[in-house]
């Protein structure tokens, strides 16, 4: 017979390979949310795994399915009124009554859809309405909003930044999925220091899988040159969105009565087009199955692109996914709840 220390050993090793087996298969294993969408910011359907390529580290990853994601989702809508206390140009509002009025819309279009919070800031944070509180909560805020600034209690004093809200907001959702998402209304417009910390807001994003899209709200600044600060601020952003897995319509203006929105400065579809295209991506992507061709331990990047066959299909299409697959290390509970 052999001695009991000898069986107890083998029981172990045989254990740890085990656990580690294990550990690295759920590492290489993965399901990001994917949104493919045509030249006309459409949703494109009837998707295949044969659709799709991808790669980390230049090696090939395994496509294993594609469906549609059926979870609940939960969505935060951040309404940045910073700058929007101002009167607007000729015959435009103050910036804050579109901000609200768009806020507004997405609420309707979507409360019946998804769970609804509500994030308004300006030079702090001004109102919070969380999950917990419910969508009837977040329509009375909207309504006591639109009353005008004192209702907004838009205080001169603080200094919270859009990366303030956006991190503090990530806070709201309790065991954070793919299938959460922030909605930021903003102009984006913020100090070079602030614009440098959005990479903060990039690795929580990462860790929690929470994704962000936005409306980019512009005003006419006539024929001057736009500042450091216009311009670097929306460019953070853009590149937030787009790592995330969302998306951004770059442009908002304020057209004699209406707000005007198009996906680019080219676009040609309505608003309410517009609207809906962008609101389908946050509510009705799909899943993607991926098996990596290695255990991550760190943020490694993740090229996918649509097969030769389906960029044929689709010509112009494009997909939003995450573009960072987080490491094994990065994305334990513990890992997230340290982030």
């Amino acid at each position: 017979m052999r001695p009991s220390w000898i069986l107890s050993v083998g029981l172990l090793l045989n254990l740890s390979v085990s656990f580690v087996l294990e550990q690295n298969d759920s590492c290489s294993h993965r399901v990001l949310p994917v949104f493919v969408k045509d030249s006309q910011a459409k949703s494109v359907a009837v998707l295949a795994p044969a659709d799709f390529e991808a790669k980390v580290q230049g090696k090939p990853v395994n496509i294993l399915s594609i469906a549609s994601d059926q979870r609940p989702h939960r969505l935060l809508v951040i309404v940045d009124l910073t700058h929007s206390m101002k009167n607007g140009g000729t015959g435009e509002p103050p910036r804050w009554r579109w901000q609200l009025a768009l806020a507004r819309h997405f609420f309707e279009q979507n409360r019946q859809k998804a769970q609804i919070a509500l994030l308004i800031f300006s030079k702090q944070i001004n109102d919070v309405v969380n999950f917990y509180q419910g969508n009837a909560a977040v329509d009375i805020k909207l309504q006591q909003a639109a009353k005008g600034p004192d209702d907004l209690r838009n205080d001169s004093k603080g200094s919270t930044t859009l990366r303030d809200a956006i991190l503090q907001g990530l806070q709201l959702f309790d065991d954070p999925s793919s299938a959460d998402a922030v909605y930021v209304l903003s102009d984006a417009v913020e100090s070079n220091t602030a614009a440098q910390g959005f990479s903060e807001v990039i690795l929580r994003l990462n860790a929690t899988e929470v994704r962000l899209f936005a409306v980019l709200l512009q005003q006419e600044i006539g024929y001057r040159n736009k500042t450091a600060e216009e311009r670097l601020g929306p460019e953070e952003l853009s590149e937030i969105a787009r790592k995330s897995g969302g998306a951004i319509l770059s442009t908002a203006e304020w057209h004699k009565d209406r707000v005007s929105l198009s996906a680019n400065a080219d676009g040609k579809a309505t608003t309410q087009e517009t609207l809906t295209n962008l609101y389908q991506a946050i509510l009705q992507d799909s899943l993607l199955e991926l098996e990596l061709p290695f255990a991550v331990e760190k943020n490694e990047s993740l090229q996918l692109k649509l097969s030769d066959s389906a960029h044929d299909r689709w010509k112009g299409a494009q997909i939003l996914y995450p573009e960072s697959v987080v490491g094994c290390r990065a994305n334990t509970p513990a890992a997230k709840i340290a982030q």
